[in-house]
């Protein structure tokens, strides 16, 4: 079976995205999406969909969204990192490395991980002079569930691997003993 998807204004996209719970689905699991017709670029969608097997459907959207963010912050200083000190850490004189000292996938050369929360992440004193992506402004975000959502939120200091098998891993109970305790670890890390 093949569904053939046109958006040519505003009412059908928010359609479409009511409707990407249920495509996700494995009622779905039959079906293939084309885009014909359509004013507004969902091509990422369409192949998302039509990616049947969970895990890669997940590793295609999560490198999407990392490759959108790059490309929104190539060629960009945005922390004005002078002699390794961020501009907020040039006014404390404290700390190198800005927010990624507390990593273990910090080197000199930069981050060795293609981590999705840390690349969303910038300080307050960066957002009052930059403009920074907010999660509206990526939505193939919506191709993920609520929880998977929070958990791409709070994954300060993971591996691109580990945050790959805690999306795809769907069961509460393995999360409480994986990802938890690397939640709350992280957010006692933002306090200090």
């Amino acid at each position: 079976m093949k569904i053939d998807i046109s958006i040519t204004n505003l009412d059908e996209l928010r359609h479409f995205e009511r409707m990407l719970p249920f495509y996700r689905s494995s009622l779905c699991h039959g079906v293939y999406f084309s885009c014909s017709n359509s004013y507004l670029p969902i091509s990422h969608f369409i192949e998302a969909l039509n990616i049947k097997n969970k895990k890669q459907r997940i590793i295609y959207l999560y490198d999407t969204l990392c490759q959108q963010i790059d490309t929104f912050y190539a060629g960009k200083n945005l922390c004005d990192f002078q002699h390794d000190r961020c501009i907020s850490q040039r006014k404390k004189m404290k700390y190198k490395n800005g927010c990624c000292r507390l990593c273990k996938y910090a080197s000199p050369k930069g981050c060795t991980t293609s981590n999705f929360t840390c690349k969303m992440f910038y300080c307050f004193t960066v957002k009052e002079k930059n403009r920074t992506l907010s999660p509206t402004d990526l939505p193939l975000l919506k191709c993920f569930s609520i929880r998977q959502r929070f958990l791409l939120r709070y994954e300060y200091f993971s591996s691109r691997e580990d945050i790959i098998t805690d999306l795809w891993i769907e069961s509460l109970f393995v999360n409480l003993f994986r990802v938890y305790p690397r939640f709350i670890s992280n957010i006692i890390l933002q306090r200090h």
